[in-house]
């Protein structure tokens, strides 16, 4: 977060910086992770990892879709399936 702190130091010398409220409640989080050995930031952790929420994507579509979801589908792709359907009926 100290990005943050320097940009803030660099716009106020201009007259300009991040809100009071934004300030202080970067600086309180500084203080916090700097302050307590407890607190571990997972960026510094993880090198190169992105953080995600939730399991990846499938990159298989379900045989089944409920009526109320739509499926995008490339135009090429749906007309290769349309012609699949057709073509076993």
């Amino acid at each position: 977060m100290s990005g943050f702190l320097d940009f803030h130091k660099l716009a106020a010398a201009r007259g300009d910086g991040l809100h009071p409220r934004l300030l202080e409640l970067i600086e309180q989080r500084t203080l916090t992770v700097e302050g307590d050995p407890d607190v571990v930031e997972l960026h510094t952790v993880r090198e190169g990892a992105f953080t995600q929420a939730g399991p990846g994507p499938s990159p298989v579509r379900p045989e089944f879709l409920p009526g109320n979801v739509i499926d995008f589908i490339p135009r090429r792709q749906a007309a290769a399936v349309a012609q699949k359907m057709s073509s076993n009926s």
